[in-house]
């Protein structure tokens, strides 16, 4: 007897440039394995990747049920999704997704999972796509602790009174909303374009290091006191990118405090571990250049004492503090709008760049 022949429905999946599409790209096979799991093979599911981007609207929201009769007559896509990296508020609530029944078609904001693995991602899109094709509303949690637990809720969309919106709840939301985004900004990419400073911090360092009085201090200081001007110094850096690239952001509009909060909170954890993501590369430099450098003989000479490799480390540990520290000046060199690019995500750089309607507060 012959196999029943299965129809085919197709997902068109579209992202941002960034985290968001290189997820797309990863995750598309794990995905059709999940849409045939829950679907229980009553259709043959298949997933395609769109390399191309769509734009914001005027409230920095993508404007994705515009382009979608134009996607599916083009590609043929029984259901449309759009990965974005982009945060926004709607009803004063930062969204987590947008689904659009009558369209067939999902908006899923990537920083709302903070930082999700692939399978959890796949099952999140798996779920917009059962109920676009079904039409069910997830099932509601089954006790009062998981309800006061959720991280989102549901909501009527502002634009569209067709559409459902899945907002983010509470405390716990709002930490994987941060964290999110910080992962969406990528902050190993601003180390790179930070060459002035890390030219100034090395610089600054490898004078430490080859300066007999620095090796005394370092000698001298303990690990806690080294620990704690090496925070300093991280601290120091980590505030100067943010006022002299002019990193913070003061947003207008509804829950403005709130955004306030968030926006910023994300912006300085990406540039605080960008710094310190420099710190480490400069200490392993200052290391093996102290190392290679200076002889042991003559180290414990000038110390008085023997040496080991907890000195080479006390100097490298100074030193690299030290630089950071030169590293901050050095960084006003480097242009202030290729250290925003580099800091932000391209959406978040377009939304923080765009011109918003403040009268439209529900919509931002």
């Amino acid at each position: 007897m012959a196999e029943k022949q299965l129809k085919k429905r197709t997902v068109g999946l579209i992202a941002d440039p960034g985290i968001a599409q290189v997820l797309a790209n990863r995750l598309s096979h794990r995905l059709a394995t999940a849409l045939n799991r829950l679907d229980d093979h009553e259709y043959d599911w298949k997933v395609d990747v769109s390399p191309f981007t769509l734009p914001t609207g005027a409230t920095g929201r993508v404007a994705l049920n515009d382009k979608v009769p134009r996607l599916r007559e083009k590609y043929g896509w029984d259901y449309i999704i759009y990965l974005t990296d982009v945060p926004h508020y709607v009803h004063g609530r930062p969204v987590r997704s947008v689904i659009s029944i009558k369209e067939c078609s999902a908006v899923l904001s990537m920083p709302s999972l903070g930082l999700a693995s692939r399978r959890t991602v796949a099952k999140e899109l798996a779920q917009l796509v059962r109920e676009l094709s079904t039409g069910q509303l997830p099932a509601a949690r089954p006790t009062l602790l998981a309800r006061a637990l959720r991280v989102h809720a549901s909501r009527s969309d502002g634009e569209n009174e067709h559409n459902r919106i899945t907002s983010i709840e509470g405390v716990r939301g709002r930490l994987l909303l941060i964290a999110g985004m910080v992962r969406s900004n990528r902050p190993w990419r601003l180390v790179p374009k930070l060459s002035s400073a890390m030219a100034g911090a090395v610089a600054t360092g490898a004078f430490g290091v080859f300066y007999t009085s620095i090796w005394s201090m370092a000698d001298y200081l303990s690990s806690q006191r080294l620990a704690l001007i090496m925070v300093s110094s991280i601290l120091i850096l980590t505030l100067w990118l943010l006022l002299h690239n002019r990193l913070w952001e003061s947003p207008q509009g509804s829950r403005r405090r709130e955004r306030l909060v968030v926006y910023n909170v994300a912006t300085v954890l990406t540039v605080g571990f960008a710094a310190a993501a420099m710190y480490a590369l400069m200490f392993l430099a200052l290391l093996a250049g102290s190392l290679i450098v200076i002889d042991q003989e003559y180290m414990a000479y000038q110390l008085r004492h023997g040496v080991t490799i907890t000195e080479y480390v006390n100097l490298a540990w100074l030193a690299s503090s030290l630089g950071t520290m030169g590293g901050a000046i050095g960084s006003s060199f480097d242009d202030v709008a290729n250290v925003q690019r580099a800091t932000f995500s391209q959406r978040e750089y377009e939304r923080r760049n765009m011109v918003f309607t403040i009268g439209n507060d529900d919509e931002q």
